[in-house]
């Protein structure tokens, strides 16, 4: 069964998309404003990689840390980026059902997180992309990212120079793109806010709420 984008779109018109860099800061901050359900799609990997059938999501269900002998951040780069894409891919007709659900009980929905953009994009009334250049933005220093190169520091079979050679390449893999917009952005028209070190969490806040309408 198909649905076209037009129903969709239409049916997500209260759900509001948050892509880039610093979602998860300011999805709290309207949060607490406008008190706003927030959906994050970090959080909702692992019941949809229960979910997902070898068959239909062969990604989702690849285990690649088991296939390569080591932990996902210390996968080569390639590897992990050509994962991400078609993970993504699987994943977002999950997000969808999940997001029609949400949207039929709350007012305001926020969706902060990872998507197939190129699949969102024409469904999404709502899109702004936050574009971090600053320079003390750090994709691990957060608790669920944490643990990540925790995995590499913890490894006695590596030397120090080895350990962090695999943590250099593990920041490469996520930040290759910082500070650029990618064209994808551009050319769906969709809205972006630039912040940096500058930049207070509130302000980048007022911007998006001003974009999305929301007061």
């Amino acid at each position: 069964m198909n649905i076209s984008d037009r129903i969709l779109k239409q049916r997500l018109e209260n759900v509001y998309f948050l892509w880039g860099r610093g979602k998860t800061t300011i999805a709290a901050i309207l949060h607490d404003r406008f008190d706003a359900v927030v959906y994050s799609t970090d959080d909702s990997r692992w019941p949809h990689m229960c979910q997902a059938h070898p068959d239909e999501q062969p990604y989702m269900c690849r285990d690649y840390e088991a296939e390569y002998g080591v932990s996902f951040w210390e996968l080569p780069k390639a590897v992990i980026a050509e994962r991400e894409a078609h993970f993504l891919c699987e994943m977002t007709p999950f997000i969808i059902a999940d997001l029609l659900m949400m949207a039929g009980k709350h007012p305001i929905v926020i969706c902060e997180g990872d998507i197939d953009y190129e699949a969102a994009a024409p469904i999404a009334s709502h899109a702004v992309y936050l574009c971090n250049r600053s320079t003390g933005f750090d994709w691990f220093d957060r608790p669920d990212h944490a643990d990540a190169l925790d995995a590499i520091r913890r490894r006695a079979d590596l030397t120090d120079a080895e350990k962090q050679a695999k943590i250099d390449a593990a920041y490469e893999a996520v930040g290759t793109d910082e500070g650029r917009i990618p064209a994808w952005v551009r050319e769906h028209g969709i809205d972006v806010v630039i912040w940096d070190d500058h930049t207070a969490p509130d302000e980048t806040a007022d911007a998006v709420a001003e974009i999305f309408g929301l007061s």
